[in-house]
C-alpha cells in the first residue's frame, strides 16, 4: 500500500489583476422491473465484486483501500510552452470574418455608430493570452462582455472615444463597433413568439426588472429577466431589441421537455452479490429539477431538505399528473423502506427538489434563469444538479441556457450541473439537448440495464454542433422500477415491485428514458463525491474533478471505440472511478484537484510507471462561458489547454488522439473540448521507467484544471530550475555604443520540489566577459525569480549573451545538462551600433534645420511633400554611402514607435538614389544635397471632384549607412500632417406629393456624400412641426448618426414620415405637416444643411362597431360572437355602438336580417324606426348607436334559435359584419364574491368565526342551490349559517360561512384552502360552481371555562354555610393569556370568592383551577339564582340555591309547629268550602278542561316534575296541576337549539382539487337558524345578519324529543307563551 501524499505549493500566478466573469409502451418482464436499481448497484461498482469472492475471514475496509491509492500529485515542472497560432477569424452567428482583410457582414439593422450609445465594440488582440486582456483592461477601463472566439472580445467602452485609443493600442489587432445587427440570431424574425435573450453581465441585479418592464414595452407579451437570461414572449420590436445595448445576443427559445422515453424488454440480468464500499450519499445533498415531488412518499420521507416552486409554472409541488419528478428523485434517493428492490443509487442522501410542472395543465416550463435556479441550489447547499429535461429545439446547439449554465460552473466551480442528453428514436446526428451542450456540465445519454450493456436505441446521439464530444457519459436508463406519487393522476410508467399508497396506488412504477439515466448518474456522481470528500480528503472537490473522475472511471460499451457519438466517454462506473483495479491488483489514482495555469506556460510531472496494467488520464477544466453568438459549427472553447504524454523512449501521446478506444501517437492537439483523455491499454512492449505528462495553456485566460491519472505508478518529485523566451531581457534590443541600459535575467522552479541554493551566470560570449556570478537561495516549487543588471557595451557589433542556472549542477533536476532535455541555459544576441553619417534637413533658404522633419499639407493645393535633405559624412576615411527609405507609415497616436499602415498609397522617392562615394569628414564630396518626396497616390486634384489626401500624420524612416559596415548608419524620421478638410454634399430626392393617411406613412430620401479629406461621421436630424413620428433608415428614430462615410463615399439615408393615427377626428383630411432634416458634423459646428419637405394628410373612411346585448356585454365580433340566451315572450333589447374612427364624416347604413321572421324586430335611431335598417351620419371623431327591440316570439320553443346579421355599410366595398344568435334557453350560473376579503378568518376562541360572501344568480331562471365544502383537516369545523336555497333571476343574496379553528391553532395567514362548492339546478340542467379561500388563523388569547356539571355543590346550600365548585380555566387561544376572572350575582345576601381573581402569561393549552366558594346568611333569600362568572370574553352561568327551611323551624319561622298545623287546617277547610259553592254554581256542560291545554290530562302529571321543582325551589312557584315552571321551558327551549355537529369524516379531498361530484354522506353542515352570535371578532369586517326566519308554530323540540311527561300541545302552549315573554313573538 503507497503513502497518501499532500502537498501545497503558490500556483505560479498567484493573484489576477481581474476577477473575470461571464457577468413502455413495451411489456417487461416483472421480476427485471423489481431488480432493476440492485443491478444499477451492481453495474456501477461491479469491479469490487472480485475483491469479496477473495476475502478473506478478516474483512478488508475497501474504502480504507481504495482511499490509500489516491494520491495529490504536484507538478515536477512549470515551463514556457508555445502558444496555438491565433484564429484571426471574429465568428459571429451572421458568419466569420477577419476583420483586417474580409468584409463585415451586413445586416439591416447595422449601425456603425451604436457603440456611442451602447458603448459595446469588439476588440481583437494580437496575442490571446490573459496578460494580454488584462492590461486591455486595465489600462482603457473596459468591461468584459463576452468571448467571441480565441482573441476576439466582446467589450463594454468606459467613453465612447476609447474606441478610437483602443484601435490604435499596439496589442490590438483591431477593434470596431458591435454592430445591433451582429447581436440578434438570424432565426428571429416579427413572428418569433419566443425569444431568449443574454443581459450583459455588467447589469446590476436589480436592474433585470427593469430590463423585463421594457421589453413589455417593446412590444412583448409577457417578459422575465434573471441573471445571465431573458424570455420573451409575444412579438417584440426587434429594431427596439437590437439596439438596446443592456442585451448582448438574442435567439429564437424553445420550451423546456423532459426526457422520457419507453424502450424494449431487458435480457440476461443475472443474480450477483452486493459489493462492499458503503458508499451511500451520506452527507450529500442533491438538487433536481423536475414536475414535481410526493413528499409523503416513505421511500424519501424526513430527507427532503427542501421544495421549492418559485422557477415554476405554479405554486404547488405535488407531482399530480404523470409522476416523473418522483421517480426521478427516488432513483437518486430512494431508501427502499415501501421495497428494497427499488433502492435509488445514493439512499443516504438529502434532496432539494424544484418542481416546474403547471398542474392543471401539465406542462413542463421554467420562469427565471438556469443560472438563478442553480444558484439557489447551491445556496440550499447542494453541490450535484440533476435536470432531466431540456430544450424541446435547437437540438446540438450551444444556446443562451447553454451559456448560463457554463457561466454558473465558472463562477462557482465546486457545483456540477448534471443535464439529460435527451431521447431521439430517430436516432439522428447532434441531436443532444441544450443545456447539455454546455462545456461545463455532465451530460449523460442512456444504456441498457444488464451486464454487458449497450447503448438504448432511444438515447440521443452526439456531438454538438461544434463538434464535441457529446453526450459525456451513459447510465442505466432502461426499465427503472422507482417510486411513483401518491397523488399521480395519470401515471406515465409500469407498475412494478410491491407495496401501494394510502389510496390504493401502487407505490412504484417502471420508466425508461435519459431522464431516468440522468437520475442514475447524479447518484453516482454523488457517491464518487462522498469518496473524494470523506476517504481522499478534499473537503470540497472541484466540479472538474469529479467530471474527470467520472470520465476516467467509464466503462467503454462493446468493441473499442470512445469517445463516440452514442456513449461519449463510456458508461459510469463508480467502482473503476473510486477503486480501479487490473486483473485483481490495485491501481493507484494520483490527481490534481485544482491548479491554475497562464497562457503559454505549461505544468510537468514525472512518474516511475509501468504500463503492463495500462495508464488512464483524464484532464478537465471549468471553462470561461463560450459566445452564444458564433454560428454553431464555431468551436466555443476560451482557454485551450492540452494534455501530452512522453515515454521513456520519447513516444508522444497527446489528448484525445483515440482511435479504435485507445491513444495512438503524434496527432494534432485538440482545440475543441474542454475534456482531454490518453488511454493507453495495457501492454507488456512499451517501456516501464521515467514517464513525463505535460499540461500546457495553449492560448486563452488564467485556467485551473483538474487531472487524474490512473496507473501502476509513483510520483517522482524532483525540482526542475528552468529558462525561458524572455530571461534574458534588455532595455533596448539594439542599443548605441557606450549606453548605459539594463538587463533583467529570470528563471523559474517549475518542479514538484524545492530547489536549494544554486549559482547563477550571465555571459557576455563575444567579449569574454562575465556580467553577472552569483549564489541564489532556495527556489520554492512552482515560483519565479529574477534580478536586473545596469551594463554599457563599449564595442559595436552582435553581443552573445548566455544565461545558466545552476551553473554547477547542485540541484538534482528533472531536465538539465545530465537528465533529460538541458533547459538551464538561456541565450540571446543583442546588437550595438555606432555613428558615422549624418542626415540634416534643410529649410527653405537651404540652412540645416533639424526642426524641419515635421511638415503640414494644404490638401487642397497638393498631393505631396518634398523635404531638402544634406548628407553628410562624419568619418576619416572615404566611404561609400547607402540610402535607404521606409515605406510610409502612420504612427500610433499614443507610441511613437508603434506604427500603423496607411489607407491610402503613400509612395516615396529620392531625386538621387546612391550609393555615393563620399570623402573624409572636411574634404571636398564629404555632403551631398538630395530631395525625398512623400506622396498621397490616391489623391487628385486634377478631375471635377478633388480628391484630396487623407487627413493624417504620415511618416518615413530615411537612413544612411556604410555600405562595407551596416552598423555605422544614421537615420531621420521625416514627418507630415495631412489637414483636414471638412467638405459634404446633401441631395434630398422623392420630396414633392408627400401625402398618407393616418396611421399610414410615405418617405423620401437624404443622400449625403463625404467630399473631404477624412472618413467622416454625419448626423441626420429630423423634426415634424406637429411632432409626428420621423423615422430615419431602419431605425425608430428621427436622429441617426452616419457610419464613417470614407473619401468620397456615397449613402442615401431614407426619411419616413408617418401620420398619426386618428385620434377624435384627427388629424383631419387635407391638414398638413412641415418636416425639417438638418446634416450636421460635430468634427465641424458650422455645418448644417437643411431641408424641408411637406406632408399631406388623406381622407380615412373607416369605423368600427361593437354590439352589445341587454346587459350592455360585449357579444363579440362575428367570426368567434356568443350566442344569447332568450325565454320565450321575452322582449330583448340589443345596442350597436358605432364610431367613425377616422378622419372624415361617414354616410352609414345599418341593416339587420333574421334568419327568423316570425319574430318582431324593430330598429331605431334617433327618432328614425324601421322593421330593418336606418340611415345615420357621424362625424369624425364621433359615435352613435342603434337599438334593436326584438320580441321573442311567444310560440317559440326550448333551444330554438334566430341568428341575427347586421351589417353596418358605407358602400359596396366599406362595410362590418356584427352577428350573433338567439337561443330560447335557460341560462344559470352563480358568482360568489368575497367584497374585498382575500381569505376567511378564524379565531381559537372556541367558536365560530363568520364571514360573509356575495352570491348572484348570473343567469336567467330560478334556480335551487345545494352547499357544500371540501373536508377541512382534523378539528376543523366548518359550516353555513342559513345558507340561500334559492335564488330567483339576477337575485343576490348573502352566505355566510362559519369556521371553528381546533383550540390553540397557531396564527398563520394560510391554515388550508377552503373549497366553497354550489350546485345550481333550474330543473333542465345543473352547475357546479366551485372557489376557494385561504383560511387565516388570527392571533388572540381566549378563555375556555370548565366545571363538573353534573356536580352541583352549589344548589341547596346551608343557610349561614358555604360551598365550593372547582372551575378550570384555559388557554384556547395561540398566544399567552392574561385575563381578569369576575363573578357576578343578582341577589342580595350572598357571598362569593375565588382562589385567584386572575389568570397571568398563561401559555396557549395551559389550564388553571380556580376554587368558587359561596357562603349565604340568615337573609339569603331561597330560589335559584345564576351567578355569571366571566373570564375575558368567556363566561358561564353557574346555579346557587339555598336550603328552604331555616334553622328555628315552625310556619315561616315564626310560630310553633302546633300552631301552624291548626293553621293550615282551616285555611284547606275553607278553601274546600268556597270550592264546593262554586262549583253548585256552574253550567252543568262546563268541565273546566277548556282551562287546561288540549290532552293535558291525557298523561297526569304524577308528581315528578313538581317534586323535583320542590326540591330546589319554593312551592309558590310550581304549578301545581300538570303545569311546568319557566325555568323548565327555558331549559326545554334551548335545548332544541342544536349546536354545529362535528362532521363527519368522508375520504379525503386533495388540497386545491375539488371533487367532480359532492362526495356522499357530507351534507354541509347547518349553523343554528337565524342570526349569527351577536360579537364581531377584532379584525373582521361586520356580518350582516341573515333575514329573520319566520315565527314556527312551535319552537323546534330538543335532539331527544318532548321531555319526560310532556304532551306535544303542552310543549306548543307552553312554548309560545315562554317566547312572548322573551319578546319574541
Amino acid at each position: 500500500m503507497q503513502q497518501l501524499h499532500h502537498f501545497s505549493s503558490e500556483p505560479y500566478r498567484a493573484h489576477l489583476r481581474l476577477v473575470f466573469k461571464y457577468g413502455c409502451v413495451v411489456r417487461t418482464v416483472m421480476l427485471a422491473q423489481q431488480k432493476t436499481l440492485i443491478i444499477l448497484a451492481v453495474l456501477l461498482l461491479a469491479p469490487i465484486s472480485g475483491a469479496v469472492d477473495n476475502q478473506s475471514d478478516k474483512q478488508p475496509d475497501f474504502r480504507d483501500i481504495a482511499a490509500s491509492n489516491w494520491h495529490s500529485i504536484e507538478p515536477s515542472q512549470t515551463i514556457t510552452s508555445a502558444l496555438k497560432s491565433l484564429d484571426n477569424q471574429i465568428h459571429l452567428s451572421i458568419g466569420s470574418f477577419d476583420p483586417l482583410n474580409d468584409e463585415l457582414p451586413e445586416s439591416r439593422l447595422d449601425d456603425s455608430q451604436d457603440y456611442r450609445s451602447t458603448g459595446m465594440a469588439i476588440v481583437q488582440l494580437k496575442h490571446h493570452t490573459g496578460s494580454a486582456l488584462y492590461d486591455l483592461v486595465e489600462n482603457h477601463g473596459v468591461f468584459v462582455l463576452d468571448n467571441l472566439g480565441s482573441s476576439s472580445w466582446l467589450v463594454r467602452l468606459s467613453q465612447p472615444s476609447d474606441l478610437q485609443i483602443i484601435q490604435d493600442d499596439e496589442s490590438v489587432r483591431w477593434a470596431g463597433p458591435m454592430m445591433p445587427g451582429w447581436r440578434v440570431s438570424t432565426n428571429v424574425d416579427l413572428y418569433t413568439n419566443y425569444i431568449a435573450a443574454i443581459p450583459a453581465v455588467d447589469l446590476k441585479p436589480e436592474a433585470l426588472e427593469g430590463l423585463a418592464h421594457d421589453l413589455v414595452i417593446m412590444g412583448a407579451d409577457e417578459a422575465w429577466c434573471g441573471l445571465h437570461l431573458c424570455e420573451i414572449k409575444g412579438q417584440v420590436n426587434l429594431e427596439s431589441l437590437a439596439r438596446d445595448g443592456r442585451i448582448i445576443w438574442s435567439e429564437q427559445a424553445h420550451e423546456l421537455r423532459i426526457t422520457n422515453a419507453v424502450a424494449g424488454a431487458i435480457v440476461g440480468l443475472p443474480e450477483v452479490a452486493n459489493n462492499s464500499l458503503g458508499l451511500d450519499g451520506s452527507g450529500e445533498k442533491i438538487s433536481f429539477t423536475d414536475t414535481g415531488i410526493d413528499q409523503d412518499h416513505p421511500d424519501i420521507v424526513g430527507r427532503i431538505a427542501g421544495v421549492y416552486t418559485q422557477f415554476g409554472l405554479d405554486p404547488s409541488p405535488a407531482d399530480s399528473n404523470g409522476g416523473h419528478g418522483t421517480h426521478v428523485a427516488l432513483t437518486i434517493a430512494g431508501d427502499g423502506s415501501g421495497d428494497s428492490s427499488a433502492t435509488g443509487i445514493a439512499p443516504e442522501s438529502y434532496i432539494v427538489a424544484y418542481a416546474l410542472e403547471h398542474d392543471p395543465t401539465g406542462i413542463f416550463g421554467r420562469i427565471g434563469s438556469i443560472y438563478d435556479m442553480l444558484n439557489h441550489a447551491e445556496q440550499e447547499g447542494s453541490r450535484v444538479a440533476v435536470n432531466a429535461w431540456g430544450l424541446n429545439g435547437n437540438y446540438g446547439a450551444y444556446t443562451a441556457d447553454s451559456r448560463s449554465v457554463d457561466i454558473f460552473v465558472h463562477d462557482n466551480p465546486e457545483f456540477l450541473p448534471i443535464f439529460s442528453a435527451g431521447d431521439d428514436p430517430g436516432q439522428n446526428a447532434s441531436k443532444v439537448m441544450a443545456p447539455s451542450t454546455g462545456k461545463n456540465v455532465l451530460s449523460i445519454g442512456a444504456s441498457t440495464t444488464n451486464p454487458s450493456g449497450s447503448v438504448a436505441n432511444f438515447s440521443s446521439l452526439g456531438p454538438s454542433l461544434d463538434s464535441r464530444v457529446k453526450p459525456d457519459l451513459v447510465a442505466p436508463g432502461v426499465s427503472i422500477c422507482s417510486g411513483r406519487a401518491q397523488e399521480a393522476a395519470i401515471p406515465v410508467g409500469w407498475t412494478c415491485a410491491t407495496g401501494t399508497h394510502a389510496n390504493g396506488n401502487n407505490m412504484y412504477m417502471s420508466l425508461s428514458g435519459s431522464s431516468q439515466a440522468t437520475a442514475v448518474a447524479g447518484g453516482s456522481v454523488s457517491l464518487i463525491r462522498e469518496f473524494i470528500r470523506e476517504d481522499v480528503g478534499i473537503s470540497s472537490p472541484s466540479s472538474a474533478l469529479l467530471k474527470a473522475a467520472a470520465i476516467n472511471g467509464a466503462v467503454d460499451l462493446g468493441t473499442p471505440d470512445i469517445p463516440n457519438a452514442q456513449e461519449g466517454w463510456g458508461q459510469i462506473s463508480v467502482s473503476n472511478s473510486v477503486m480501479p483495479q487490473f486483473n485483481g491488483g490495485d491501481l493507484s489514482t494520483f490527481h490534481e484537484n485544482s491548479r491554475t495555469l497562464s497562457a503559454g506556460f505549461s505544468t510537468l510531472y514525472q512518474f516511475d510507471l509501468d504500463p503492463s496494467s495500462g495508464i488512464d488520464i483524464t484532464l478537465a477544466w471549468t471553462d470561461v462561458a463560450g459566445s452564444a453568438n458564433a454560428q454553431q459549427n464555431e468551436s466555443r472553447l476560451v482557454n485551450d489547454l492540452d494534455l501530452k504524454l512522453t515515454a521513456p523512449d520519447g513516444t508522444i501521446y497527446k489528448g484525445n488522439v483515440i482511435v479504435n478506444g485507445v491513444s495512438v501517437p503524434n496527432g494534432v492537439h485538440d482545440s475543441v473540448n474542454n475534456v482531454e483523455r490518453i488511454k493507453i491499454a495495457p501492454s507488456a512492449v512499451l517501456p516501464s521507467g521515467k514517464w513525463q505528462l505535460t499540461v500546457s495553456h495553449a492560448g486563452g485566460l488564467d485556467q485551473a484544471y483538474a487531472l487524474i491519472l490512473t496507473a501502476d505508478a509513483t510520483l517522482d518529485e524532483k525540482a526542475d530550475l528552468m529558462t525561458f523566451d524572455g530571461s534574458i531581457f534588455p532595455s533596448s534590443e539594439s542599443p548605441l555604443v557606450n549606453d548605459l541600459i539594463t538587463i533583467r535575467i529570470s528563471w523559474l522552479n517549475q518542479g514538484t520540489a524545492d530547489a536549494g541554493q544554486f549559482r547563477v551566470t550571465l555571459e557576455d560570449l563575444t567579449e569574454g566577459t562575465t556580467l553577472y556570478d552569483g549564489v541564489r537561495s532556495s527556489l520554492n516549487s512552482g515560483s519565479l525569480d529574477s534580478l536586473t543588471l545596469y551594463h554599457t557595451f563599449t564595442s559595436t557589433g552582435d553581443h552573445d549573451m548566455r544565461l545558466t542556472i545552476d551553473v554547477d549542477s547542485d540541484i538534482d533536476e528533472v531536465n538539465d545538462d545530465s537528465n533529460g532535455i538541458n533547459n538551464n541555459i538561456e541565450e540571446m544576441t543583442i546588437t550595438v551600433a555606432a555613428l558615422g553619417v549624418r542626415l540634416v534637413t534643410l529649410d527653405s533658404n537651404g540652412v540645416e534645420d533639424t526642426d524641419m522633419v515635421n511638415q503640414t499639407l494644404d490638401p487642397s493645393t497638393a498631393e505631396g511633400y518634398t523635404w531638402p535633405v544634406i548628407l553628410k559624412h562624419e568619418g576619416t576615411e572615404q566611404q561609400s554611402v547607402k540610402l535607404h527609405i521606409s515605406q510610409v507609415q502612420s504612427p500610433h497616436p499614443l507610441r511613437d514607435d508603434v506604427l500603423l499602415p496607411t489607407e491610402d498609397d503613400w509612395s516615396r522617392s529620392s531625386d538621387l538614389s546612391g550609393p555615393f562615394t563620399l570623402s573624409a569628414m572636411g574634404q571636398g564630396g564629404d555632403s551631398m544635397f538630395l530631395n525625398i518626396t512623400m506622396n498621397d497616390d490616391d489623391a487628385d486634384l486634377s478631375g471635377s471632384t478633388d480628391r484630396y489626401a487623407m487627413a493624417g500624420t504620415y511618416v518615413m524612416d530615411v537612413t544612411a549607412k556604410y555600405s562595407n559596415n551596416p552598423t555605422v548608419k544614421h537615420t531621420i524620421r521625416l514627418r507630415l500632417v495631412v489637414e483636414e478638410v471638412k467638405d459634404v454634399q446633401v441631395a434630398p430626392a422623392g420630396t414633392s406629393g408627400l401625402e398618407a393617411v393616418p396611421g399610414g406613412s410615405t418617405a423620401f430620401s437624404i443622400s449625403v456624400r463625404n467630399t473631404g479629406n477624412s472618413p467622416a461621421v454625419y448626423d441626420l436630424d429630423c423634426y415634424s412641426q406637429n411632432r409626428w413620428p420621423v423615422e430615419l433608415g431602419q431605425s425608430n428614430s428621427s436622429s441617426y448618426s452616419f457610419e464613417p462615410l470614407d473619401i468620397l463615399e456615397y449613402l442615401p439615408m431614407q426619411v419616413r414620415l408617418y401620420v398619426p393615427p386618428v385620434a377624435e377626428g384627427l388629424p383631419a383630411a387635407g391638414s398638413t405637416d412641415s418636416v425639417t432634416c438638418s446634416v450636421t458634423s460635430e468634427a465641424d459646428p458650422s455645418l448644417n444643411i437643411s431641408e424641408t419637405v411637406t406632408l399631406t394628410v388623406r381622407p380615412l373612411e373607416s369605423f368600427a362597431t361593437n354590439l352589445l346585448d341587454d346587459s350592455g356585454i360585449d357579444v363579440g365580433p362575428a367570426s368567434y360572437a356568443r350566442d344569447v340566451n332568450v325565454d320565450t315572450g321575452e322582449r330583448l333589447n340589443l345596442t350597436l355602438l358605432i364610431e367613425n374612427t377616422g378622419n372624415a364624416p361617414l354616410d352609414l347604413t345599418v341593416r339587420v336580417n333574421p334568419e327568423l321572421t316570425s319574430w318582431t324586430i324593430q330598429v331605431s335611431h334617433g327618432s328614425t324606426t324601421d322593421n330593418r335598417e336606418v340611415d345615420l351620419q357621424i362625424l369624425p371623431g364621433q359615435s352613435d348607436q342603434v337599438r334593436f327591440e326584438i320580441l321573442v316570439s311567444p310560440v317559440a320553443e326550448r333551444n330554438d334559435e334566430n341568428r341575427l346579421v347586421i351589417k353596418t355599410s358605407q358602400d359596396v366595398s366599406n362595410f362590418i359584419i356584427n352577428e350573433t344568435t338567439l337561443v330560447v334557453k335557460d341560462e344559470i350560473g352563480l358568482d360568489i364574491t368575497s367584497q374585498g376579503i382575500s381569505s376567511l378568518s378564524a379565531l381559537p376562541n372556541g367558536d365560530f368565526t363568520y364571514t360573509t360572501l356575495m352570491i348572484e344568480n348570473t343567469g336567467n331562471s330560478q334556480v335551487s342551490v345545494d352547499w357544500s365544502n371540501s373536508l377541512p383537516p382534523d378539528g376543523w369545523e366548518v359550516g353555513f349559517a342559513d345558507p340561500p336555497t334559492y335564488l330567483g333571476p339576477r337575485e343576490s343574496s348573502e352566505l355566510i360561512v362559519g369556521i371553528k379553528p381546533p383550540a390553540n391553532e397557531p396564527a398563520t395567514s394560510v391554515a388550508f384552502d377552503l373549497g366553497i362548492y354550489a350546485t345550481i339546478d333550474n330543473g333542465f340542467e345543473s352547475l357546479q360552481v366551485t372557489t376557494t379561500y385561504p383560511v387565516e388563523v388570527q392571533s388572540g388569547a381566549f378563555c375556555a371555562i370548565e366545571y363538573d356539571s353534573d356536580a352541583k355543590p352549589l344548589l341547596g346550600v346551608d343557610r349561614n354555610g358555604k360551598s365550593s365548585q372547582m372551575i378550570t380555566i384555559s388557554n384556547i387561544g395561540n398566544i399567552p393569556l392574561t385575563a381578569d376572572i369576575v363573578n357576578e350575582i343578582d341577589a342580595n345576601n350572598w357571598d362569593v370568592s375565588l382562589s385567584q381573581s386572575s389568570v397571568s402569561n398563561l401559555d396557549p393549552g395551559q389550564s388553571s383551577e380556580v376554587e368558587l366558594t359561596v357562603e349565604t346568611n340568615d337573609d339569603t333569600e331561597a330560589g335559584i339564582e345564576e351567578l355569571m362568572l366571566t373570564c375575558g370574553d368567556s363566561s358561564v352561568l353557574l346555579e346557587v340555591s339555598v336550603k328552604n327551611t331555616k334553622s328555628q323551624g315552625g310556619l315561616f319561622g315564626i310560630v310553633s309547629p302546633e300552631i301552624a298545623y291548626s293553621i293550615i287546617g282551616v285555611i284547606i277547610l275553607g278553601v274546600a268550602i268556597v270550592a264546593r259553592r262554586i262549583k253548585k254554581s256552574a253550567p252543568k256542560d262546563f268541565s273546566g278542561e277548556e282551562l287546561v291545554a288540549p290532552d293535558a290530562h291525557s298523561i297526569p302529571d304524577s308528581g315528578e316534575r313538581m317534586q323535583a321543582v320542590m326540591d330546589s325551589v319554593v312551592g309558590q312557584e310550581s304549578a301545581a296541576s300538570g303545569g311546568v315552571s319557566a325555568e323548565e321551558i327555558a331549559d326545554a327551549l334551548a335545548k332544541s337549539i342544536p349546536s354545529l355537529p362535528t362532521p363527519a369524516a368522508p375520504s379525503k379531498v386533495p388540497m386545491g382539487r375539488p371533487p367532480s361530484a359532492i362526495p356522499a354522506g357530507r351534507p354541509p353542515i347547518q349553523i343554528p337558524q337565524g342570526r349569527p352570535p351577536a360579537p364581531v371578532p377584532q379584525g373582521r369586517p361586520p356580518v350582516a345578519a341573515p333575514p329573520k326566519p319566520a315565527t314556527p308554530a312551535a319552537p323546534p323540540l330538543p335532539p331527544g324529543g318532548l321531555p319526560p311527561g310532556w304532551t306535544m300541545e303542552q310543549w306548543q302552549y307552553y312554548g309560545h307563551q315562554w317566547l312572548a315573554s322573551q319578546g319574541q313573538q
